[in-house]
């Protein structure tokens, strides 16, 4: 290794832009949220309330080396504010999907690490949750997301079990909060999720990420072509991808990887790796082997 290289190192970035008629592929820039040298960001969701929109993203500190979960605020102007941290556990916390039912706020961020899906409820939105249950145990399921809207009370999500490399179904009930697994559906293409279902033009896709070379190395779309997960007969083809070279940013920055995509109603956003200059950088290379050797295999 070049001594080089070894102060240059890999952060995940968030970028954002107003959703504009051209669709995801389109030439408008995306704004990167910069970060410190000492952690980065990734895995974004949006969540519009009361005519706000704040952006939720797992806040990674290069020293602690576990995630939790951070939001700022999008402002009508494009202008974005300081992320805060609001969600820290003893242990690693990401992908913080957000969403509403009967006027709550609720979070199921990606807690696979401690083998559990979760469910917390803000009692001071956005800044402060609570847990309130495990909803599934016994698995690392991860990028826990959405594949169907909220309809009397239930909706179906897709979780991915990253030990097997298998995803899995489940069916919501928001009244009891509780998940009911449902069978497998081979017509759905078996990869992590990389975002909660939208719609377009009448038409619901689902968002993915393509680990099949290199992890979330890209941002797959499919148009859902038959919703009946219930009897496992649903299925669904390919629409468009979101390459790194796709993403045209607002700095100078060459994206790497890109693996997360979400919308709301004005604006979209996605994440991707670069690599950076940080002066401690062999220092945090020498840390990071030790961490991942003590921890290999958990």
């Amino acid at each position: 290794m070049k001594l080089r290289e070894l102060f240059y190192s890999t952060f995940y970035y968030i970028a954002y832009r107003k959703r504009t008629e051209g669709g995801i592929l389109s030439d408008s820039k995306w704004t990167v949220v910069h970060s410190s040298d000492s952690e980065w960001y990734a895995d974004p969701f949006l969540f519009e309330w009361n005519g706000r929109c704040f952006l939720f993203a797992e806040r990674m500190n290069r020293w602690r080396l576990i995630g939790s979960i951070a939001v700022c605020e999008i402002f009508k102007n494009g202008e974005v504010s300081k992320f805060k941290e609001v969600l820290v556990e003893p242990f690693h916390l990401s992908y913080p999907n957000v969403f509403e039912y009967k006027g709550q706020i609720y979070m199921i961020p990606e807690s696979g690490l401690n083998q559990d899906i979760r469910l917390y409820v803000s009692t001071q939105f956005p800044y402060k949750w609570e847990f309130v249950k495990d909803l599934y145990s016994g698995a690392n399921y991860v990028d826990t997301s959405f594949i169907s809207k909220i309809q009397d009370g239930n909706a179906i999500i897709n979780s991915y079990d990253w030990d097997k490399r298998t995803s899995h179904y489940f069916k919501f009930d928001l009244e009891k909060q509780s998940l009911s697994k449902l069978p497998d559906n081979p017509g759905l293409l078996n990869e992590r999720c990389g975002g909660n279902l939208f719609v377009d033009d009448r038409s619901a896709y689902r968002v993915l990420q393509d680990c099949s070379r290199n992890y979330g190395e890209k941002v797959i779309i499919n148009r859902i072509e038959c919703d009946d997960f219930e009897n496992g007969l649903a299925r669904d083809s390919e629409h468009i991808e979101i390459r790194p070279d796709d993403l045209h940013l607002s700095s100078n920055q060459r994206p790497i990887r890109c693996h997360t995509y979400n919308r709301s109603e004005e604006f979209e956003v996605v994440d991707f790796q670069s690599s950076r200059f940080i002066w401690f950088g062999p220092i945090s290379s020498i840390r990071n082997k030790i961490f991942y050797e003590m921890h290999k295999g958990e």
